[in-house]
């Protein structure tokens, strides 16, 4: 049996597309001959008649406008090969997928990635940074290899490899009178101002509570996105900085000091793996770090 071939459907798009012979045979610079015998192999293979032919003149028939849109797949496909191969020139291995919510994508995740870079020197990754619930749901899909995040609930096809448990630390300005002390409880912070990570912080609703039982208003001046930014207000002698562990002493700069807070205000996170782990082996490594990591930053 005949088949079609790629030089056939690319001499079909290109006169698609100029509608002469000359310009087809131009832009795949070959002969007029050339393309006008491509055509021809191509209706007799497909037994259809693409064009009808008046003297030098083209035109399309209804079958031809019909194909044309499955030939423009076919080279979508070819495409996206084309793009593949330009990335496994740039990466002869594929990178090690990688995604965490914004308070672990900066140093925590540099140090996490240095320790396994130590182990694996060959080791590429690539970085995606979003919510937790939009990281979980990716790893289940299996567009991450890897994912940190907050799981308030059970997300299917994916396996929780490990949780971390961190506490919450005051960012003070180095000259406030509570930068000395060992622990800063929620009195300690009556009538002070204070910024938080935003309204839908993992944490917001503990500090809410202990300030609620402690009968304490709580003066809350800056709700803010980003630890660093938390950290420059208060270097500024905006306020003071309520946020977990791990974000106090990411983002920790010039003129802040970071005080322990008390009553225990917890977070949690877990990294997480698809069902089917095809880097079972790079996936060990980051789990065997996590930990020392975490405690680096608590």
């Amino acid at each position: 049996m005949v088949h079609v071939t790629l030089r056939q459907i690319e001499a079909f798009r290109h006169l698609m597309e100029s509608r002469t012979m000359t310009g087809a045979a131009e832009r795949m610079s070959i002969s007029q001959p050339a393309i006008s015998r491509l055509i021809a192999d191509l209706e007799a293979t497909l037994e259809l008649q693409l064009f009808e032919r008046s003297g030098p003149r083209l035109r399309a028939t209804t079958a031809a406008l019909r194909l044309v849109s499955e030939v423009e797949r076919v080279f979508l496909g070819l495409d996206h090969v084309e793009a593949a191969a330009r990335r496994i020139r740039r990466f002869p291995s594929d990178p090690y997928r990688i995604a965490a919510p914004p308070f672990l994508s900066s140093g925590f995740m540099a140090r996490l990635v240095a320790r396994v870079t130590a182990d694996l020197p060959d080791l590429t990754v690539s970085l995606h940074t979003d919510t937790s619930h939009a990281i979980a749901e990716q790893v289940s899909r299996g567009e991450h290899d890897f994912g940190l995040c907050t799981l308030a609930t059970s997300v299917q096809d994916v396996t929780v490899a490990h949780r971390v448990t961190i506490g919450t630390d005051c960012v003070v300005p180095a000259d406030h009178p509570l930068a000395t002390k060992a622990v800063i409880r929620e009195v300690d912070l009556d009538g002070e101002r204070i910024f938080v990570l935003g309204r839908s912080g993992a944490i917001r609703p503990q500090i809410n509570s202990v300030f609620e039982r402690a009968n304490i208003q709580m003066r809350i001046v800056g709700e803010v996105l980003h630890a660093s930014s938390c950290a420059s207000f208060v270097a500024e002698g905006l306020g003071i900085a309520l946020m977990n562990t791990i974000s106090a002493r990411t983002s920790v700069v010039a003129g802040t000091r970071i005080v322990p807070f008390s009553p225990a205000i917890t977070q949690d996170f877990s990294a997480i793996v698809p069902k089917r782990d095809k880097f079972a082996d790079v996936t060990e490594a980051f789990l065997s770090h996590l930990p020392g990591v975490v405690e680096d930053f608590t």
